[in-house]
């Protein structure tokens, strides 16, 4: 069995989460799939105010000030958008720590390796940069990762760095994973170009992201230790 986490050093975490099982009861599972389907009902035959309100619901967006570390979290696109922003809130001078959160992506390839590159090439030292490396498969999981490396660095206030329509269930499920003692979240949106709320419904792209961001959303909310 390997073990929960690797030696802790100044630039480097490995972590593989524990298996997660999940159960609910039938009351309370049959009351969240209604929710869902009542929501899935007024995305389709509801009116273009209501849908540019379903759409804004993905996006917490927060007022920004200097916190302790800049979290960027899994799933970079291609042109590395989270990155790119990230390191512009890193200039501006809100943290003095980007942290990097990701998946292996390919044969002796991982994502937190080319962010990392990536993140120098755009001028952050090297000494700036804590990656973290784990084979999570959802935001949850990655928060029960991540969490706890924030913790044990003393962390209080963390600027959290995704896609736009990850936003609110991302800050929501990192909020949670934290408990009373912290750290706590401020939310920055990248637009990444797979989602913009005003006129989601009309776009194939937007649409297709705003379909599988509801339906994750909707698990995340069944979803229990």
């Amino acid at each position: 069995m390997r073990p929960a986490c690797s030696a802790l050093d100044e630039s480097s975490v490995t972590v593989m989460p524990k298996g997660r099982l999940v159960s609910e009861s039938r009351r309370v599972w049959w009351k969240r799939a209604v929710f869902s389907l009542l929501v899935m009902a007024s995305a389709y035959w509801g009116t273009p105010w209501m849908l540019e309100a379903l759409g804004r619901s993905l996006i917490a967006e927060d007022p920004l000030h200097p916190a302790d570390a800049i979290l960027v979290l899994g799933g970079e696109s291609r042109e590395g958008d989270r990155v790119r922003h990230a390191v512009k809130l890193f200039k501006r001078g809100l943290a003095p720590l980007l942290v990097l959160s990701g998946t292996p992506m390919g044969f002796r390839t991982h994502e937190v390796d080319v962010m990392r590159r990536h993140a120098e090439f755009l001028g952050v030292p090297p000494a700036r940069i804590l990656i973290v490396k784990h084979d999570s498969d959802s935001t949850r999981e990655e928060a029960g990762v991540v969490v706890p490396i924030l913790k044990r660095r003393g962390l209080k206030e963390v600027i959290l760095v995704t896609s736009n329509y990850h936003t609110a269930r991302a800050k929501r499920i990192f909020e949670g994973a934290t408990g009373r003692s912290g750290p706590h979240f401020l939310a920055s949106p990248v637009d990444d170009g797979l989602f913009e709320p005003d006129g989601w419904w009309m776009r194939r792209r937007y649409a297709k992201t705003f379909v599988y961001e509801a339906i994750k959303t909707v698990w995340s909310g069944i979803e229990v230790e």
